[in-house]
């Protein structure tokens, strides 16, 4: 038994002298943090995907590298913009470049993601001067804290992780150049000072890292800093040149998007604002301590006086979170404890501006993906400072704590990642939490209406509309959803409404050509046509307006207008399945059904879900005399929506023949 113990004793000495390399130890992160997102290469394009990745024509091309720097994330569905992400598009194109757009190896670009942050994390944590062991610790927590679900399983937020690199990086540079007697200095200045700038034309989450330098300046003085006030300037001095950095990008952002929108809340004040911070706040603090009931679509609107004691309970949490840790650093002098948390806290910065977003739309995971450092660095200290129990050694307990907690957060996270498999699964997931946010009831009616499941979708629509009277995407969505599943004298009502309550949404060209739309399948090709000339006008080439406006000419019985339209949107949008099919109908309808048959084949190849586009391909392969082939279409389309009565017709009529 002794002899056992020793080999045993001898093995764990042999492990950690292996782990001791930085190398390996980095290496074994790495491909742990792979195997647990493992599954992801499995999911699809989801929520945001569609507009940023698949619908996006800024990527599909490297001779369009020159309007990177220059174009909003989402130029092509609108000109209000507020997305500018000029790195993630160009990850994007070398994406498309290797991978088209087949989802495994976007999912993977964003794993990679993770795993560089991951080591960045573990980096930056060694020049912060955590022990080699606890800066370890440290960046297993990050990598499988539950937390990061949202930025490792969702494309989209892949720029949270790109930019957090960037941010690891330019920290560790700038404590590189500012140690006494570094060797290279200035050139760690200067990579430090190209790292944030990256970082900012990643995303916008990076914008309070001047106030990170400050924040570190002031608490780690120079030697001749000694005084309040020479620490004062010496915090200035240190954050200055991020600073212009930092007005530098926001003037090209402001130059590159010409017509910025603020998306800006105008019903609440800023009372509103101070009343409901401390909430989200604290909601952030939960969610990273206890990582459950996780979600892309939570649900936090603005408090109301109602809800003082909601109010009351979060700002002691947070008053006593803060009281905890300045103790903490008092007690053992070490001003890295307070760093870290106002890292978490200035991280999370530029999300706290809450009139900013929609009423609700306060919170979201990939938000605090950058803050999420220095909440893995407190977990990490806090774990390095347990004693020893009994015959286990210091290291032995504070080792054996660190993998407990990481295999509890990886037994949350496996089961919660499955979430992100699908748009479904997302608003299933996102309704089932929160049932009366009206955004998550439009979205998965969206998914019940693209498979003709109008009976699930419009109670779902109608629900978020009592939730949200004013929500004008809820007064929208049902006026479409009615119109869609053919009850037109309703969603002529609704979309009336609409008009009348948020005509603010006719002011975008997003908006008026949705709304064009709604008016072109209710047979009023007037004011449709009228809505789609204001578009045009204002942008010639933006895809959803020819995509919309296409779509009205082929129902006003305008053919020739709309296969010009639909001809050019399908240039715009290569890879989507919805221009193809409709340009496919308009030729079919026009007599030139050997021209319309390709581009129905191809709308069903690329998007086999969609009853309408098995449907059509049937009618055309019909119309060729492919009985065959028009009887499996038919089929198909039923099997997507088994009361669908044109499909029944269609296949009864072809079995007659």
């Amino acid at each position: 038994m002794e002899q056992k113990e020793n080999n045993q004793e001898v093995s764990a000495r042999k492990a950690v002298k292996h782990l001791s390399n930085p190398a390996v130890l980095v290496s074994i992160l790495a491909v742990s943090t792979a195997v647990l997102y493992s599954g992801t290469l499995f999911f699809q394009f989801v929520w945001d995907d569609k507009p940023q990745i698949v619908d996006s024509p800024l990527i599909r091309s490297f001779q369009k590298l020159h309007r990177v720097f220059f174009s909003d994330l989402w130029y092509h569905t609108g000109r209000f913009q507020l997305y500018y992400r000029p790195l993630f598009v160009i990850w994007s194109m070398v994406n498309y470049a290797v991978f088209g757009l087949r989802p495994w190896g976007w999912h993977l670009g964003a794993i990679l993601l993770h795993v560089v942050a991951t080591a960045a994390v573990f980096w930056l944590a060694r020049r912060l001067g955590l022990q080699y062991w606890t800066a370890a610790g440290t960046a297993l927590i990050f990598a499988v804290h539950p937390i990061h679900i949202e930025c490792v399983a969702w494309i989209s937020a892949a720029s949270d992780s790109m930019a957090t690199i960037f941010v690891a990086f330019a920290f560790g540079a700038f404590l590189n150049g500012r140690e006494r007697g570094a060797k290279h200095r200035v050139v760690w200045q200067y990579v430090s000072l190209l790292s944030i700038a990256c970082g900012l034309l990643t995303k916008e989450i990076t914008v309070g890292f001047c106030g990170l330098i400050a924040a570190y300046a002031w608490l780690f003085p120079k030697e001749q800093e000694a005084h309040p006030g020479e620490r004062l300037r010496g915090a200035i001095r240190a954050a200055l040149p991020y600073a212009m950095v930092t007005i530098a990008y926001l003037v090209l952002r402001k130059y590159a998007l010409t017509r910025l929108t603020t998306a800006f809340d105008p019903y609440h004040s800023l009372g509103n604002v101070i009343f409901t911070l401390p909430y989200v706040l604290a909601f952030y603090l939960e969610k990273l301590l206890l990582p459950v009931r996780l979600t892309g679509l939570y649900y936090t609107p603005y408090l109301t006086v109602n809800q003082i004691g909601l109010f009351l309970v979060s700002l002691i949490m947070l008053v006593a979170t803060g009281t905890l840790l300045v103790l903490w650093a008092r007690r053992k002098k070490d001003p890295l404890v307070i760093f870290s948390g106002l890292w978490l806290i200035i991280g999370l910065a530029p999300t706290l501006y809450l009139r900013g977003f929609g009423n609700g739309d306060f919170v979201r995971d990939r938000y605090i993906y950058l803050g999420s450092i220095g909440f893995a660095i407190l977990v990490g200290k806090s774990i390095a400072l347990l004693p020893p129990m009994g015959r286990w050694s210091a290291p032995v307990v504070q080792g054996t704590a660190a993998m407990a907690l990481c295999l509890t957060y990886v037994c949350m996270s496996i089961p919660q990642q499955a979430y992100w498999y699908s748009d479904l699964l997302i608003y299933s997931r996102a309704h089932d939490l929160y049932p009366e946010n009206p955004y998550t009831s439009i979205g998965l009616a969206a998914e019940y209406e693209r498979v003709g499941l109008y009976d699930r979708a419009i109670p779902l629509v109608e629900e978020a509309r009592r939730n949200g009277p004013t929500y004008r995407y809820a007064l929208y969505a049902l006026a479409d959803a009615y119109i869609a599943a053919g009850r037109k004298d309703e969603g002529r009502s609704a979309l009336l409404y609409a008009q009348s309550v948020a005509p603010e949404y006719l002011e975008n060209e997003t908006g008026a050509s949705s709304a064009a739309g709604m008016w072109g399948r209710l047979g009023d090709s007037e004011r449709a046509l009228r809505l789609c000339s204001w578009v045009l006008g204002k942008d010639p080439e933006l895809f959803s307006a020819l995509y919309n406006c296409g779509n009205i000419q082929l129902l006003a019985g305008n053919y020739a207008a709309a296969e010009e339209l639909l001809k050019r949107a399908v240039h715009a949008a290569s890879e989507m399945a919805a221009p193809r099919h409709f340009l496919g109908r308009t030729l079919f309808l026009d007599g030139k059904n050997s021209e319309a048959q390709p581009y129905l084949r191809q709308a069903v190849a690329m998007d086999p879900q969609v009853y309408d586009y098995h449907l059509w391909l049937g009618r055309s392969l019909e119309a060729s005399g492919d009985l065959g082939g028009a009887r499996t279409q038919y089929l198909e389309a039923l099997q997507l929506n088994e009361m669908s009565a044109d499909a029944k017709l269609h296949l009864s009529h072809l079995e007659a023949r």
